[in-house]
């Protein structure tokens, strides 16, 4: 089950014994790092087709930069299933929701001795909630044992609405606004800024580049909102006042992003918001306005529990978590909990038999039996459906639900700030910029040459449309004056709160600024890091400082 990293088959396997398959549950480096140099005996890597596919664009870009062994191999070993697949004469395997990623999964793997047939599941990273339209877990499946990743999250919902307000928040003030994500990410943020704009009457233009734009399109998303550039050449060409552009990776040290931000950085009119993983440091400064939100797409704690309470299974094996972070499974289920952190090859089933781990104590094998004897009968541990079990498969909804993606709509729509057509900037943006400019640049390294598959432009110009005339205005311009204050208050939007604050020397090199404005300061919070801009006193404001006996 993935070929992440320190993987090696070579030492699993004994000199008799050979691969049959590797079952990729998605499309997160960690996860296939070592798909390539794992591959031996002419497996298979069973995979959804949006995570084969997902692996397929990057395996050029992740083979140079990631050190990802044979590429042609893993493309080749690349097979996408949906139903039931046989893995050998006893052996079969079903791809099932997973949420966590577009196109995630888990695997059940059913397994015959004599009449009887049996379930594990290997749940990969997993959540309850959506993920870009996509179903997360379900536990009405008929499973024995349970190979349980159990990294978790309290506070994903928080994180994602966060990030998302701020995004949308900026955009609609008229910002440029560069969110940097890793390539799912990147398409489940561009997935709910297009709904959300839908839900709430907003206007969020959003464009996907680099990586991101490569995935939305082969994962097969459309919506109108949403314009997809792969490959750009001008970068004004995808940036905008109050549109959200959306490329990778995550942090803007590399590829797409890099060349973007190196665009808006020096413009104080515009937005860096990164999502990251948290595996990369964050660009913590700029003279653009700077934001960092990590998301890691897992369930709660108490999530977790429940579902395995659900699934009532004989045997719990905890994957992806270590020491303490593991420990705390220990006995909490009545099941045979195995959560170690060595490398030994233990067994669970022989011989008509599940078996429990040789250190529990007697009282917990009776304790586990007790309730397996009192759900299942007699017959303790078999799998109670022997007829083909219908399981549920990875599509993704026709139906848009926010709230089950994770989003707090309540939180997110709650002082009205968010909701209404597109801004004065909006619409500039939408009138100045005509279809993007071709080059090939990625997530990984530039590139000077053009994709293959893209085309000259010669047949996708459209005819000039001739205007009617129209009859001269009798309006009068606006005023000087007027164009000057509508400026200023696109500049406040922007930049944010403009007021006077009073310097304070407080001793032993502490300098505080005392706000005169008394609403701001009421909405301010101790340890808040907010963004200052000094200026050189106008003569008006000296003559105030004066008068009142203080320096601005």
């Amino acid at each position: 089950m993935d070929a992440g990293d320190n993987v090696d088959v070579d030492d699993i396997l004994a000199e008799d014994e050979y691969l049959s398959a590797i079952c990729l549950t998605h499309a997160h480096l960690d996860h296939y790092r070592t798909l390539g140099s794992n591959l031996r005996d002419g497996a298979s890597i069973y995979a959804t087709p949006e995570t084969a596919r997902a692996i397929t664009t990057r395996l050029d870009t992740e083979a140079e930069h990631a050190d990802i062994g044979a590429p042609d191999d893993v493309r080749e070993a690349l097979e996408p299933i949906t139903d039931w697949t046989r893995i050998t004469s006893d052996i079969r395997l079903h791809p099932v929701p997973a949420g966590h990623a577009p196109g995630a999964s888990g695997f059940v793997v059913q397994f015959s001795d004599g009449n009887d047939r049996y379930h594990l599941l290997a749940t990969g990273d997993f959540t309850r909630r959506r993920a870009a339209g996509y179903p997360g877990i379900q536990t009405d499946l008929p499973v024995d044992a349970v190979f349980l990743t159990a990294a978790t999250n309290s506070t994903f919902r928080d994180q994602l609405t966060s990030a998302v307000r701020a995004i949308v928040e900026r955009s609609t003030a008229g910002s440029t606004v560069l969110t940097t994500a890793s390539g799912s990410n990147g398409v489940h943020l561009a997935y709910l800024l297009s709904h959300i704009g839908d839900t709430t009457e907003t206007a969020i233009p959003v464009t996907v580049t680099g990586r991101v734009g490569t995935l939305w399109d082969a994962l097969g998303y459309d919506h109108p909102a949403v314009e997809s550039v792969p490959t750009f050449e001008d970068t004004e060409a995808v940036l905008g006042p109050g549109r959200v552009t959306i490329a990778g990776p995550e942090v803007p040290v590399s590829g797409s992003s890099e060349r973007l931000f190196e665009a808006i950085e020096d413009d104080e009119g515009a937005t860096l918001v990164q999502v990251t993983s948290g595996a990369f440091e964050p660009e913590r400064s700029a003279v653009c306005t700077v934001d960092a939100y990590e998301l890691s797409n897992h369930p709660s704690e108490e999530t977790i529990d429940a579902v395995v309470e659900d699934f009532a299974p004989i045997h719990v094996v905890v994957t992806h978590q270590r020491g303490h972070s593991a420990d705390r499974y220990k006995d909490k289920y009545d099941s045979f909990v195995w959560a170690t952190d060595d490398r030994k090859q233990y067994t669970l089933y022989d011989k008509d038999e599940w078996t429990g781990p040789p250190w529990v104590t007697d009282a917990t094998r009776r304790r586990v039996r007790s309730r397996l004897y009192r759900d299942n009968g007699s017959n303790i541990g078999r799998s109670f459906d022997n007829a083909d079990v219908p399981l549920p498969t990875v599509d993704r909804h026709d139906d848009i639900d926010l709230e089950a993606e994770g989003i707090d709509m309540e939180r997110l729509t709650e002082d009205g700030r968010i909701g209404g057509a597109l801004t004065e900037a909006q619409q500039s943006f939408e009138s100045d910029t005509n279809a993007t400019d071709d080059t090939a640049i990625t997530d990984g390294e530039p590139s000077d040459s053009v994709a293959e598959d893209e085309s000259d432009g010669s047949d996708s110009m459209a005819e000039p449309i001739e205007e009617p005339e129209m009859e001269s205005s009798t309006q009068d311009p606006p005023s000087l004056d007027k164009i000057i204050d509508r400026l200023d208050r696109i500049e406040n939007e922007v930049t944010g709160t403009r007021t006077r604050a009073t310097v304070v020397d407080a001793g032993d090199d502490v300098i505080l600024l005392r706000l005169e404005h008394e609403s701001l300061e009421a909405e301010l919070t101790h340890g808040q890091s907010i963004g200052i801009t000094l200026h050189k006193n106008r003569q008006s404001d000296k003559r105030d400082a004066s008068k009142d006996g203080e320096k601005q």
